[in-house]
């Protein structure tokens, strides 16, 4: 795989899909713009990057990546990406929502299954299905996801914010000479 970036506009904002090269993140090296936002952090945080050639949203269901890499034949590996502080808050307090209706979901089940209480064990499982999709739309829509390319010991990022995205290309040109 080349150093070859896509940009493209998703609701009236301009992304990209940046590449990164394995063995900078093994050796600690990153961009030090937020991945979605541009701006310049010192924080990241870690993610899998798994080797998947499906649709992208499903590596933002709940474990997802995590367990595809499991599989026989899936490498996954950590991924370092830097991350504003206001970005996390958005991200952590999406996620909250998701698993706190997640949680309320599967309690409404387990109450009305114990109970014999049909209707709430169906708004139970309703609502939990609906939490894991909120989950899955806000990760595809709202963060990011890592696709290992083990063949060219990359890792593919999307969405990215254009100037994470300049400073990836910078990255992975200046480290392959």
């Amino acid at each position: 795989m080349t150093c070859s970036h896509l940009r493209a506009t998703a609701k009236g904002v301009s992304v990209a899909r940046s590449v990164l090269r394995v063995a900078d993140q093994v050796a600690g090296v990153v961009p030090d713009l937020c991945v979605l936002s541009g701006v310049e952090t010192e924080r990241a945080v870690r993610l899998t990057a798994t080797q998947w050639g499906g649709p992208r949203w499903l590596l933002g269901v709940l474990g997802f990546a995590m367990v595809v890499g499991w599989l026989p034949g899936h490498e996954r590996c950590t991924v370092a990406l830097p991350v504003s502080v206001r970005v996390w808050r958005m991200w952590r307090a999406r996620n909250a929502m998701a698993l706190s209706a997640l949680s309320a979901g599967a309690m409404c089940v387990a109450i009305g299954g114990a109970t014999g209480a049909v209707v709430l064990a169906v708004f139970g499982a309703v609502m939990s299905v609906a939490a894991v999709t909120y989950h899955a739309r806000a990760n595809h829509n709202y963060w990011v996801t890592c696709t290992l390319h083990p063949s060219s010991a990359t890792i593919v990022i999307e969405p990215t914010h254009p100037r994470f995205d300049d400073a990836a290309r910078e990255l992975f040109t200046r480290t392959l000479f």
